[in-house]
Parts: C-alpha cells; structure tokens; sequence
C-alpha cells in the first residue's frame, strides 16, 4: 500500500512537472513575473526546459529516484534565485512566498527520493535472494 501512494505521489509530481515545464518554456516573461522571478525570462525558460527533463524522467525513467532527486536539486537552486529576488530593494513579496515555498518542495522532494531509492533497493534484495530449499 505505501508502495503505491509513493507510485501516485511521484506520478502526481512528474505530472505538475511536465505542466510547468510547458507553462514556463512557452510564456517565459509572464511566468516570471507572476511566480515572482522578476524580469528573468531567461531564467524561467531555462527552469521551464529542465522541468519539461525531470518531469519525463520522474514518469518515465527507471529506477524514478535520481529524477525525483534532481528535482530536488533544482528546487535548492530555485529557492536561492527566490531568496535573491526577496532581498532586492524594492522586496518582492512574491518571491519570498516563492523562497519558502521551494524550501518546502525541496524537501518533501527529498523525502520522496528517498522513498522511491528505498523501494527500489527492497526490490533488488528480494530479487537476488535465493529460494531456501525446503527441509
């Protein structure tokens, strides 16, 4: 059973992925300015191509934990553009909504990844042990 949310959940999460992904890379300049990125088109094309990478790989690739970590990884990445955004003079609001929020994705991210590599390791262990012989 948790098995299958951990599915669901990284399902979910490639999905929301891949829509941000087309989102970003078709309408850069308004995506940054509503997430809160500023004027940073370039930014958020380049954050809409590498979405448009992991998400594909969280749905499609095997094993699905290096994607969902490098997801992570990029959230870390987002959430320190967000903080450099905040701390400008005029203080975007948005982008410290947008700093706590990736803080937050980073780490249910993580915890993801975490889950879906330990899945991943029972399935290998159960797959290698041999059958015992009946007494």
């Amino acid at each position: 059973m948790v098995r299958r949310r951990t599915e669901k959940l990284a399902n979910a999460v490639g999905v929301v992925t891949l829509g941000f992904g087309v989102v970003l890379t078709a309408m850069p300049r308004r995506s940054a300015a509503a997430l809160g990125l500023g004027d940073r088109p370039v930014l958020a094309g380049a954050v809409g191509l590498t979405d448009l990478v992991v998400g594909s790989g969280v749905l499609l690739g095997r094993p699905r934990w290096p994607w969902m970590a490098a997801r992570a990884a990029l959230n870390l990445v987002l959430t320190g553009c967000y903080a450099a955004e905040a701390n400008r003079p005029d203080g975007n609001r948005r982008a410290r909504s947008g700093a706590i929020a990736m803080a937050s994705l980073t780490v249910v991210d993580t915890a993801l990844a975490l889950a879906l590599a330990k899945q991943r390791g029972g399935e290998r262990a159960s797959s290698r042990t041999p059958a015992r012989p009946m007494p």
